[in-house]
């Protein structure tokens, strides 16, 4: 799996669903410099950040 997929897989678990998931992925985050998370996980380095966000939002913070 690549990390789109990867970021793409983790998201459906922390959201509960694709339709959830692909809004969150799609849409860009202040919190990770205006661009959206399915744009960031093209690379290693912003596949962490993605990562790290949802694993944030997974375990209750939203801030």
């Amino acid at each position: 799996m690549n990390n789109v997929e990867l970021i793409q897989q983790k998201a459906e678990l922390v959201f509960g669903n694709k339709t959830k998931a692909n809004d969150w992925l799609t849409q860009p985050k202040v919190a990770l410099g205006g661009q959206s998370p399915i744009e960031l996980a093209r690379k290693e380095a912003g596949y962490l950040l993605a990562k790290d966000a949802l694993e944030r939002i997974d375990h209750g913070y939203t801030g």
